[in-house]
């Protein structure tokens, strides 16, 4: 099994296409080259049960190499199944592309998509000739493990691969081409299962010498950054998240949290560690899972941290500073980061932040910052959400100016912004019902998202218009929220002076290049794609640290004697016996050492049963734990809710979000295709399947797109447009991300700066 990792789009490297700020907060480029961290989970568990899975990181080769030919290598691929993740939206181009190339070059080897977005989209992804099977659902191991065994098989011994309406989550089509659609069955209760401890690609990397094809995102060897993930599911409804606690349970089965036991949780971060230099980031909040849960997990790690560790919380930890003194007392450093989204509260209770408000978290930033042990907090806004204004956007830079100066400029305090893009996300609440929250959607179906990914810039790409502001609001008012932020952290040390100018500088180019743009699309003749190309050199320096220092993300880390040690012997333990297996004919697992049990479906998790039929209402249950936004608490507001489901301490009906109270149950799901009975196949709401309304600068690049492909097909590769593309320059290494020395370099940088400045 090879699973390959597409770019957002697949023929980045010709296109002229400005990405603007849309990957700024992130370690990775425009490209999106960061797989998911499933596809590492898939491939052990593959592993561990005698199969042979390699992960394919395109994405990462098509950057790190010049002139690297994609067709070329794809077809040295040898593989009796290929796999392609399309976990988030922006990958709808390059994933479906990089489908088609696959099933031209190797027609008889059968293609499986999975991930969020394509269980969102499994109905339409299937009716694809180069798309063989769909796995929705956010567990898919075991059921995985049984299709590739089924195919495998079947290759073998040169037989049909024959029934598979047994496989759960499994949307497939037969030898005949007929769809079906298996329920949604497969939902386990926790994720404890599964290996988060990086051992498979680790060993994998050993086992293929091949490093660039496992590589996270560019850059991950000066900044090898690594997450843990505490869950799958979620406890929140932030209306624009397609990872909310509404689109796990309406589009992927999921009625309750799935939690990584605290142990095994600490042990992935020791395993990680022991090999790996870099800041460990513990992704989604465990503060959901209640206090005894999170005082296992904290004190359990005690003396056994050393890499920069950092903890992502959906709003300010409850208790203030006891909480951040359970931290002191049990790790060295530590740091924080919460996405307050808006200053304004009632924006921010619009978008299902109301649990909290703004004194409470500049609160709780204050108590954080008061311990010697915090080593940042960061504090991340965006643009585009419900209700919020243009005047809105711009009146950002005064408070964070006010947030500075109540923690005296304390630098570690690091402050970032960037727009909603390119994407609202599919599945999400407001997707689902965008006028409820204020959003005009550009792009409905699949196709349609796929056909906005090759228009020019970010704000023609995104799939959304706001009624609060319109696109070219929403750029003008990112870009001065986003110089007013850099300005105060440059002139207040927080920033080094020549960063904080140079940030500056590529602000006030990139919206002098959106303007340009704009006139050349307004004012010029002939194909647009050929008026673009004459910006493709600008529109890539201006796509990266356009609003913020993207080496602000970093953070500073030392390499120590005991990495080489355990490295060393990881190469010792590996490379010899690969090497003798390699000689016999044979293959040696690259599976976790430790003895993770069976994956094992839920009884407590999945909102329907294997006949397809609901057990649960979708509206919300009082002990459900995903119920949509409602109280999950009795009329005294004690808590009812059981382990796994919302029990975060302090958790009532009081400080429930009234924003997504009983009113939000009567929303509808939109493209909800997965509650069917056996044999049925699921019909997608007419609301949802519904076409956006063209615009004639799509209408008018996609007119450009057939006239290429039917060149292409009357002329073959040898076609003047065969050989144009293969004559044009495929250098991408000009998308430095988060990483490299660069990267490195900056974030020593403003250690020292941080470190020079009084705490307390």
């Amino acid at each position: 099994m090879t699973y390959i990792h597409a770019p957002a789009t697949y023929d980045f490297r010709e296109r002229s296409i400005m990405y603007g700020p849309v990957s700024d907060m992130v370690p990775s480029t425009p490209i999106f080259e960061m797989y998911p961290l499933g596809l590492t989970t898939l491939c052990e568990y593959l592993e561990r049960h005698g199969l042979r899975a390699r992960i394919y990181n395109l994405a990462s080769m098509m950057l790190h190499k010049k002139n690297f030919d994609v067709e070329k290598n794809l077809a040295r691929l040898s593989s009796h199944m290929f796999g392609i993740d399309l976990h988030w939206m922006p990958h709808c181009h390059g994933s479906v592309e990089v489908a088609k190339v696959l099933k031209r070059l190797h027609p008889h080897v059968p293609i499986s998509f999975g991930g969020l977005s394509s269980s969102i989209f499994h109905e339409d992804l299937i009716k694809y000739d180069c798309i063989d099977y769909v796995f929705r659902g956010d567990s898919t191991e075991e059921p995985m493990r049984m299709l590739v065994e089924r195919v495998a098989r079947a290759a073998k011994t040169h037989t049909p691969v024959g029934d598979l309406s047994d496989i759960p989550n499994l949307t497939w089509k037969d030898a005949e081409g007929t769809i079906h659609i298996n329920p949604l069955s497969w939902v386990p209760d926790d994720m404890n299962a599964i290996s988060l401890d990086y051992d498979y690609p680790m060993k994998g990397v050993l086992r293929h010498h091949d490093m660039t094809s496992y590589l996270p995102m560019k850059g991950w060897l000066s900044y090898p950054v690594t997450a843990s993930l505490t869950c799958r599911g979620c406890a929140r409804n932030c209306a624009t998240c397609g990872g909310s606690a509404y689109a796990f349970k309406n589009h992927f089965g999921r009625r309750r949290v799935a939690w990584r036991d605290p142990d095994l949780l600490i042990r992935d971060i020791e395993h990680v560690q022991e090999h790996i230099w870099g800041p460990i980031f513990v992704l989604n909040d465990f503060l959901q899972a209640g206090e005894e849960y999170t005082h296992r997990f904290i004190t359990g790690l005690k003396n056994k941290v050393q890499n920069p560790i950092g903890f992502e919380f959906f709003g300010p930890p409850p208790g203030g500073d006891e909480f951040y003194q359970l931290l002191d007392d049990n790790l060295g450093n530590w740091s924080v980061e919460i996405s307050a989204e808006s200053h304004n509260d009632e924006v921010r209770k619009a978008f299902g932040k109301g649990h909290y408000t703004m004194a409470e978290l500049e609160e709780t930033i204050v108590d954080a910052l008061s311990h010697e042990n915090c080593e940042r907090f960061d504090l991340y806004f965006m643009t585009g959400i419900p209700k919020q204004t243009a005047a809105s956007v711009r009146e950002t830079g005064a408070y964070v100016q006010h947030l500075y100066e109540r923690v005296n400029y304390d630098p570690r305090l690091v402050v970032l912004t960037s727009p909603m893009a390119p994407f609202l996300d599919v599945g999400s609440i407001a997707f689902d019902n965008p006028e409820a929250y204020g959003y005009r959607l550009r792009a409905r179906t699949f196709e349609e998202h796929r056909e906005r990914m090759i228009l020019p810039s970010w704000k023609h790409i995104m799939n959304y218009e706001s009624t609060y502001m319109s696109a070219d609001e929403m750029v003008d008012a990112t870009y001065d929220a986003a110089l007013d932020i850099n300005r105060i952290k440059g002139e207040h040390g927080i920033l080094d002076a020549g960063m904080a100018a140079g940030v500056d500088a590529r602000i006030r180019q990139a919206r002098e290049q959106m303007n340009r743009l704009d006139d050349v699309l307004r004012n010029g003749t002939g194909r647009i794609d050929a008026r673009l190309a004459a910006l493709k050199e600008e529109f890539e320096r201006l796509s990266e640290s356009t609003v913020a220092e993207k080496s602000e993300l970093n953070w500073a880390f030392d390499v120590k004697p005991t990495h080489a040690k355990h490295l060393a012997k990881l190469w010792l333990s590996n490379e010899p016996a690969n090497a003798l297996a390699k000689l016999t004919g044979k293959w040696r697992p690259a599976a976790s050492a430790f003895p993770y049990p069976d994956q094992e479906s839920g009884t407590l998790s999945p909102a329907w049963n294997a006949d397809g039929t609901p057990n649960c209402t979708f509206k919300g249950m009082a002990t459900d734990g995903m119920g949509d936004g409602r109280a999950l608490a009795d009329e005294g507001g004690a808590q009812v809710a059981a382990f796994g489901s919302v029990v975060a301490p302090g958790f009532s009906e009081a400080n429930t979000n009234a924003a997504f109270s009983a009113e939000n149950a009567q929303l509808e799901a939109g493209r909800a295709g997965t509650a069917v009975g056996v044999g049925e196949a699921a019909a997608i709401r007419a609301e949802a399947a519904r076409t956006a309304e063209r615009d004639p600068l799509l209408e008018q690049m996609m007119a450009e797109e057939r006239e290429r492909a039917e060149l292409a097909a009357r002329e073959g590769a040898g076609s003047a447009a065969g050989a144009s593309a293969k004559a044009a320059a495929r250098d991408a290494r000009g998308f430095k991300g988060a990483g490299g020395r660069g990267g490195a370099r900056d974030a020593r940088k403003l250690e020292k700066l941080r470190d020079r400045k009084p705490r307390g």
